[in-house]
């Protein structure tokens, strides 16, 4: 039996309110957030929750509480990330979609930037 099986209901309360608290910091600075389960549960641990999260702990507690669902934006086995509004949305750029990596992406967008930088300066 797992932790948040016998804890109750009070278990997602507590870790919706934790996840909300660190989106809102995180869009003050409109910022993405991804945390390994290690930081996770230094997380959990810092706000007081007593809960040792990893892939299947999490994954029973997002399977049955939507409110979690709506706050994270992608989990596997190596943590979790959040949804962030107004943070950049970094799965549209990753490697995997794009075919290229993020130096790639850096000097396309310079290369495509430089002759305008250079007719504004002439």
């Amino acid at each position: 039996m797992r932790f948040f099986e016998f804890a109750g209901d009070d278990t997602g309360d507590k870790l919706v309110m934790v996840l909300r608290n660190y989106i809102g910091r995180a869009a003050s600075k409109k910022a993405p957030v991804t945390l390994n389960w290690n930081g996770l549960n230094q997380v959990l641990k810092t706000n007081g929750f007593e809960i040792a999260a990893d892939y299947e702990t999490f994954k029973s507690i997002y399977d049955s509480n939507p409110a979690v669902q709506s706050m994270v934006k992608n989990f596997n086995a190596d943590g979790i990330s959040l949804k962030v509004p107004g943070a950049p949305d970094d799965q549209e750029q990753s490697p995997q979609q794009s075919g290229k990596t993020s130096q790639d992406q850096v000097d396309q967008i310079a290369a495509s930037a430089a002759p305008q930088q250079l007719a504004a300066q002439g």
